[in-house]
């Protein structure tokens, strides 16, 4: 069994460069998000459940599910209905997740898993790695990535746990407040002391 890395971080706090920077660098990386569009994809009494829950409007053309409406939903027009979604699709999220860490030849698997300390997985992986960024910086980087409000940004930032929460409990700290290739460079520092086992 490889040394499991938990990844995670906030909506818009730069996640996604750590997890892709990581990846240049030849680690293997299993992201919650591309499985759970597998999961949507594949297993057809998944997806019927979204659709009983949610309703046909979360269906594309091609009869797959939407995720930029269910998005919407679940962050806008029906909030309570969140709760709903993640026990649908987390279980199945982490088996698969776990299920390729275990199968992976190589020494260190990163798991990019934007709820990790929500729900309690940073307990069960080897080293929990949070991506930081102040919540104005949070707000700002929503609001201009997805042409929203601010009421809007702060109102999808909200739903999760204050990045400052989730720095206190992590094992390490990527601090992306700064320009892509300062964060670049932590990374690569955070990848070379994986490879010398200089963090614990």
């Amino acid at each position: 069994m490889p040394r499991v890395i938990g990844l995670t971080g906030g909506i818009a706090s730069g996640k996604s460069l750590v997890s892709r920077t990581l990846k240049g660098l030849g680690m293997i990386v299993i992201d919650a998000d591309d499985i759970s569009h597998e999961i949507l994809a594949r297993d057809t009494s998944i997806k019927q459940e979204v659709i009983r829950i949610f309703g046909k409007e979360v269906c594309n053309e091609r009869g797959g599910i939407d995720r930029e409406t269910l998005g919407r939903i679940v962050f806008f027009q029906k909030p309570e209905l969140r709760k709903d979604l993640e026990a649908i699709l987390h279980p199945p999220i982490r088996e698969e997740m776990w299920k390729r860490a275990r199968e992976s030849r190589s020494d260190n698997v990163v798991l990019d898993i934007p709820l990790l300390i929500e729900t309690g997985g940073h307990e069960r992986v080897d080293l929990a790695v949070v991506v930081y960024a102040t919540r104005e910086l949070q707000i700002q980087r929503l609001m201009a990535r997805d042409g929203i409000s601010r009421q809007e940004a702060i109102r999808r930032i909200d739903t999760q746990l204050p990045l400052g929460a989730k720095a206190s409990v992590a094992h390490y700290i990527i601090n992306n407040t700064g320009s892509a290739e300062e964060t670049e460079e932590q990374v690569t520092r955070f990848y070379q002391a994986i490879r010398e086992h200089k963090t614990s």
